[in-house]
């Protein structure tokens, strides 16, 4: 009579009582193995016409997407790969006049506020900004945005999200006002680098900008 492995995963062994039978051996050690370990398929169809009915516990890699990804009872659940939150934080106060986003600025001490990161396995990250503003009139804004580039070198290689006012955070007024926005940039190739930073303009007159901050985390 067969029995298990001392691990308690289920694993059939055959006795030294059992007949001898060198196919079904084998084939009862590697498919219990084999769902144990990760199991390869060439996209998400391929693996519901083979595993029509996952166990808990089960992980698989997607070779058309490069995920892994772990199955909890109810769905299958993509695995997080590489990436990590990073940050960056500028306090300095600079002025601007630029109405078309940039980084220069016309006073003050500017630097640049950004990160390199490398994409998670998802292909996706979260992208925060935030920033103190004070404009020079009552009706004229200060706005910032993010602008991601592929590559380490902040403000380096091709641009893969460029700025809008959509992606950022604004502020119109003279008086001072912290303010900050998030979005999800997706489409990233998994492991690749890239890097994001903040870039500024005013609508009209002089922008004050300063407390700069940007966050980067992997989202699944």
């Amino acid at each position: 009579m067969a029995t298990t492995d001392d691990y308690g995963q289920s694993v059939s062994i055959a006795a030294l009582t059992d007949a001898p039978n060198a196919e079904v051996l084998a084939k009862n050690i590697v498919n219990a193995l084999a769902q144990r370990g990760v199991m390869r398929f060439a996209s998400a169809s391929a693996r519901a016409a083979v595993l029509a009915s996952p166990v808990e516990g089960m992980q698989s890699w997607l070779q058309d997407v490069n995920v892994p990804y772990l199955y909890d009872g109810s769905a299958w659940q993509p695995i997080m790969i590489g990436g990590a939150t990073v940050s960056d934080q500028q306090s300095s106060s600079f002025d601007a006049t630029i109405t078309t986003f940039g980084t220069t600025a016309s006073a003050g001490t500017y630097a640049h506020c950004g990160v390199a990161f490398t994409a998670p396995s998802s292909g996706k990250v979260k992208i925060s900004v935030a920033a103190r503003f004070q404009s020079s009139t009552s009706t004229s804004g200060c706005l910032i945005t993010p602008e991601t580039r592929t590559g380490g070198t902040i403000g380096g290689g091709t641009i893969v999200e460029g700025a809008s006012d959509i992606n950022g955070a604004s502020h119109y007024g003279d008086t001072f006002a912290r303010c900050g926005a998030s979005h999800l940039l997706s489409g990233l190739t998994p492991g690749a680098s890239y890097n994001t930073r903040i870039l500024h303009r005013a609508s009209a007159n002089t922008a004050t900008f300063a407390l700069r901050e940007l966050i980067v985390e992997p989202v699944s």
